[in-house]
């Protein structure tokens, strides 16, 4: 068996190996596919809050303590941080 044999036969012992490797892939993302397709949307949680007496409901935040501080400043803040009653906190936050 001349060397160039044996090159030609482990190029395509490899190459048989990042097929079964790729097959599995494309059958991980096809399973992820069908898990975001059947899960449900996560829901919205509020927070009770009590302001002198009165009980106001206020959105969970639906991203980070700090997160104006890093939010671009070319794009819109979103709406559920514009009637947030921690905005300013928020953009001031330091970790």
């Amino acid at each position: 068996m001349s060397s160039n044999d044996k090159f030609q036969k482990e190029v395509e012992k490899r190459l048989l190996n990042l097929e079964k490797i790729v097959e599995e892939i494309l059958g991980h993302i096809e399973s992820l596919k069908t898990l975001l397709k059947t899960a449900s949307p996560k829901k919205q949680e509020t927070v009770l809050a009590e302001v002198s007496g009165e009980e106001v409901t206020l959105p969970f935040c639906l991203h980070y303590f700090g997160y104006l501080r890093f939010h671009p400043k070319t794009d819109p803040i979103p709406n559920e941080c514009l009637i947030c009653q921690k905005l300013i906190e928020c953009f001031k936050h330091s970790e």
